[in-house]
């Protein structure tokens, strides 16, 4: 008991200090208004460098001065904004540099929702305003990655799905950034986790995953700094978190959701089953077409085999070879015939020289140079027509020649001892040696017996001789 108490004064009769009648208004206060819960609607919200949060709560006939000190603060899931029914928890106090009676609130809980529902859609409609969840901005997937990261629990049994539909294709390699999924701390770890990831260069794409649970179970997906983390990750992102009816914020940026961790290792599954799908329908469509060229290059050589322009194949290299031949002697004739026409050139120069003076000044020097020049010109153009001709002449031979006709399956057999090729199989007999030359190599063969006779069919108005029908037996 104070000592005015003690004497026997009443509160009305002491003198009082502002100090301490406010102390002992605090005092009272504390005593009979700790740990009240109050409702209202906040209005006049303000933060301060220090994080301290001001603000009013209101009814219809009142209002009451509040404030939430930065440590308190800090722990809320959603952000405090006018117009938001809560119900704050504190105590009243009087503020004594100002003297004004307030609320210090420790908890505020949101009415009618619950406060990391509330959290979640304050931050969902924030991103939405930024942008972070257009389609514009959401990339496409690789179409055949080869390694994959994942973002998630080493302890999780979301990890060990997403790996059995992974190492489906031996060739995929997998990444793995373990993160903590839940708890303090967690969001901070994912989000570093696809940091690295992405900006590694050893990926192609990103999941971000783990199994479901409660709200506060995925939080940590829910968070600003995983969602801003997804946004600019350089590789494109799956998120694959929880079950099929659990949305994250996650969900919302990534490039991809998928409903469960494991339905984000099938998307990618997928995109390489439909390249090896179409890599396999494009191999049988080739093999399909080589066949259909083969059958219709073997038709077209059984034509030819039977054809009358192929019998006269070898007569036409024979005329080939004797103009090569001729072609052969035109540049010695042709260099002869310039000498020649030098010498004429140069006799007639001389001639001209000898002319006397009078002779000369009347024109015919200029005449002489004149029809001079045109021989030259003259001689000239038949050089020029001539290796045309020598060139188209070789090239007509070289498509003759009769190596290329070996190369397309025929073949030249002469008699042992004679290099003339064998045109008449009367000419051969039994027991004599034959050397057949192929486009790759020589064949000697011994003759075991001679046709009986040559079976011939009308080609085109005339008869020819078949390659193919003749009997063949032998002769002792």
């Amino acid at each position: 008991m104070d000592q005015d108490a003690r004497k026997g004064r009443t509160v009305s009769e002491r003198l009082w200090t502002v100090t301490a009648l406010i102390s002992e208004i605090n005092s009272l206060l504390e005593e009979g208004f700790s740990g009240i819960r109050v409702e209202g609607e906040l209005t006049n919200v303000s933060r301060s460098a220090r994080g301290h949060v001001y603000f009013s709560l209101k009814d219809g006939a009142a209002s009451l001065d509040c404030v939430m000190w930065a440590t308190r603060a800090g722990r809320l899931k959603f952000e405090i904004e006018d117009g938001l029914a809560i119900i704050a928890t504190g105590s009243l106090t009087i503020y004594p540099q100002r003297g004004r009676f307030q609320m210090v609130v420790d908890t505020i809980e949101p009415q009618g929702i619950g406060a990391l529902q509330l959290a979640f859609e304050q931050l969902k409609r924030r991103l939405t305003d930024e942008g972070l969840f257009d389609v514009e901005r959401k990339r496409q997937l690789p179409a055949l990655p080869s390694r994959v990261g994942i973002v998630t629990s080493l302890s999780g049994a979301a990890l060990h799905d997403m790996l059995n539909v992974l190492l489906r294709f031996p060739h995929l390699e997998v990444v793995v950034a373990p993160a903590a999924v839940q708890g303090d701390g967690a969001a901070n770890e994912i989000a570093r986790a696809v940091d690295r990831l992405a900006g590694s260069g050893l990926v192609d794409v990103v999941i971000v995953g783990r199994g479901g649970g409660s709200l506060e179970d995925l939080w940590a997906f829910n968070e600003e700094e995983v969602a801003r983390a997804i946004a600019a990750s350089a590789v494109p992102v799956i998120s694959g978190v929880g079950h099929e009816v659990d949305f994250t914020i996650a969900d919302f940026v990534a490039d991809v959701r998928a409903t469960t961790p494991t339905q984000a290792a099938e998307i990618v599954v997928a995109r390489l089953e439909e390249q090896s799908r179409r890599l396999a329908e494009a191999e049988i469509a080739l093999a399909r077409d080589l066949r259909r060229r083969l059958e219709l290059s073997r038709a077209r050589l059984v034509g030819l085999a039977g054809s009358a322009g192929l019998a006269r194949v070898p007569q036409k290299v024979r005329r080939l070879a004797d103009r090569l031949q001729r072609a052969d002697r035109l540049p010695a004739l042709v260099l002869a015939l310039v000498r020649r026409s030098a010498e004429r050139c140069e006799r007639a120069e001389s001639i001209l020289r000898r002319l006397p003076a009078r002779v000369a000044a009347g024109g015919h020097a200029r005449f002489v140079a004149g029809r001079r020049q045109q021989l030259v010109q003259l001689m000239r153009g038949r050089i020029v027509g001539t290796r045309a001709s020598v060139a188209a002449g070789e090239r007509a031979l070289g498509h003759l020649n009769p190596h290329r006709v070996l190369q397309r399956g025929y073949s030249i057999t002469t008699v042992e001892g004679d290099r003339t090729p064998l045109r008449d199989a009367a000419r051969v007999r039994a027991g004599q040696a034959l050397w057949t030359v192929l486009a790759k190599g020589t064949v000697r063969s011994l003759v075991a017996g001679t046709a009986k006779g040559s079976v011939r069919r009308k080609v085109g108005g005339s008869e020819q001789i078949s390659l193919f029908d003749d009997e063949i037996s032998g002769e002792s």
